[in-house]
């Protein structure tokens, strides 16, 4: 960073810090000073073999892993398919690697869901952080038949701690109604009068605010371009390079990742030989990859001995209902809040979970919006495969995607429609009407994790069948999606990955480094 805006940057933080630790009111004058930006290494730095890891994908998943293997001294590169720089960006190929086909009864706009870009679609999110339930870990109506999660809640709780300390995760004290944790979160910096709250507790609902992340520069949560990749730079174990695409892994007889073939923006190429391959690029492409990666040993690509890459594609459906409600908003503050009382109980009536999102404006209106996220079914027709038609930008095959509503999917938003007019009953509203549905853009499934290689594609360690060098790092490797955003499971995750990859490369472990070779 330029000395003159460091020093600024500071006194401005010291100011903040002087008129009561109201960084909110700051953030947004301090973004221009203090946000931080990671180092790009140029893709001709791709010749040389000195990676004990790469990891494919710059989003938090890839962000966080970095960061965790650079602490421990382990030789790190991430690629990013994306461009780092505008200059970069203008007159580049990359608006033609994002094609796509999708067929199916949803409707979905997949290519609207996906950010090529350093840091991935944490560029876009809302930064909600609440944690999966320990009965979606646990054998229900919505487990796949012989592929349930391989690990359950409690192994994962001191990772979703710690994943909330990534991610900066506000939201005090939560209700029982949410997975249990041992200590509440620091308080919710979003404002609120109570008004909705003290009004939904009058019928019987209990809501909170939203856990939700929080970033150090500037509104809105941790974006891990700023917040988390400046950090894996800074450390002389890391590289990052943009503008760089991975096209296929190649495997030898052993099962091994023996190369990874790379190609920039502008057409040329690179072969690397890194110890270890995570493919951290989101549910799309990184079933996109292991299918593009076929060979004598993978045939279907690798971990596809079972048919399962791609399959069970997952989203996150929200509907909407507005009605006017009988008295004004007693105040003029907007407030949202989210109920997770119905989680459980949608599910053990053999429904896909939900939580409910309470909307109340302010004004002569009187309009209160209420939403239901819904869980959708992992089913093997919704799948991922490559189109026999559609080019990407560099001549490789596009991703297709089938994907549709089971009746199941449409017995849980029914159920979830019922639930929001019965609410609305309750209240005394009128004139209610539902909005178009409109998508989370989560995009789980696809690389299911589980003990059996028939019926899916990752173990517990996210290292994939049949491989010995090769893992997958994103929501790709959910067996269920239940009804919470993914990214602090993913982050979760990460942390947990990374504490398995620095076990196996330390000196004595049982993986063959770059430096090894």
């Amino acid at each position: 960073m330029e000395r003159r805006r460091f020093l600024t940057g500071l006194g401005l933080a010291a100011a903040a810090a002087s008129i009561g630790g109201t960084s909110w009111l700051m953030r947004p004058y301090l973004t221009e000073w203090l946000t931080p930006e990671p180092r790009w290494t140029p893709f001709d730095a791709l010749t040389a073999d000195d990676w004990d890891v790469c990891i494919i994908g710059s989003g938090p998943a890839g962000a966080v892993l970095g960061r965790d293997l650079v602490a421990q001294g382990i030789r790190t590169l991430i690629l990013e398919s994306g461009a780092a720089t505008a200059e970069q960006l203008a007159g580049s190929r990359i608006q033609h690697l994002d094609a796509y086909r999708v067929e199916g009864n949803a409707g979905y706009p997949l290519a609207a869901t996906r950010a090529r870009t350093p840091g991935g679609t944490s560029t876009m999110w809302t930064g909600r952080c609440s944690r999966l339930h320990p009965l979606d870990f646990e054998p229900n109506a919505y487990t796949p038949p012989g592929a349930e999660w391989p690990v359950r809640y409690d192994e994962l709780r001191p990772y979703y701690a710690r994943a909330e300390r990534t991610l900066r995760v506000h939201g005090g004290r939560l209700s029982h109604y949410h997975a249990p944790r041992r200590d509440p979160l620091p308080p919710a910096e979003e404002p609120t009068s109570g008004a909705l709250k003290a009004l939904l507790e009058g019928i019987g609902i209990t809501t909170d605010l939203s856990p939700t992340s929080v970033g150090a520069y500037g509104p809105g949560p941790v974006r891990a371009r700023t917040d988390l990749l400046p950090a894996f730079t800074e450390s002389t174990s890391g590289t990052l390079v943009a503008g760089a695409t991975v096209e296929r892994l190649a495997t030898d007889a052993g099962g091994r990742v023996a190369a990874v073939e790379v190609r920039s923006l502008d057409g040329r190429t690179a072969t690397l030989h890194p110890g270890v391959v995570v493919v951290a690029c989101g549910g799309v492409e990184s079933a996109r990859l292991l299918l593009r990666s076929r060979s004598a040993r993978f045939p279907a690509g690798p971990g596809n001995a079972g048919d399962q890459v791609g399959r069970s594609f997952m989203e996150h459906p929200n509907i909407t209902l507005r009605g006017v409600m009988p008295e004004p908003k007693p105040d003029d503050v907007y407030e949202l809040v989210r109920c997770h009382q119905f989680y459980d109980a949608f599910k053990r009536r053999g429904l896909g979970s939900v939580i409910l999102r309470f909307i109340w404006l302010p004004g002569p209106e009187r309009v209160l919006r209420i939403g239901a996220t819904a869980e959708m079914r992992p089913r093997p027709e919704n799948r991922i495969t490559l189109d026999p038609t559609l080019r990407d930008g560099f001549g490789g095959p596009a991703a297709k995607l089938d994907f549709g509503f089971s009746d199941d999917d449409r017995r849980t938003l029914d159920a979830a429609r019922t639930l929001i007019r019965d609410t609305f009953r309750r209240l005394g509203a009128r004139d209610l009407s539902e909005e178009p549905m409109s998508w989370s853009h989560h995009h789980v499934g696809s690389c299911r994790m589980g003990d059996d290689p028939r019926t899916s594609v990752v173990d517990r360690d996210l290292r994939v069948h049949g491989s010995r060098n090769l893992y997958v790092l994103s929501s790709a490797v959910f067996v269920t999606a239940g009804a919470a955003h993914p990214t602090l499971l993913i982050t979760a995750l990460a942390h947990r990955l990374g504490r398995h990859l620095a076990a196996r490369l330390r000196p004595g472990g049982v993986a063959t480094t770059a430096a090894g070779r």
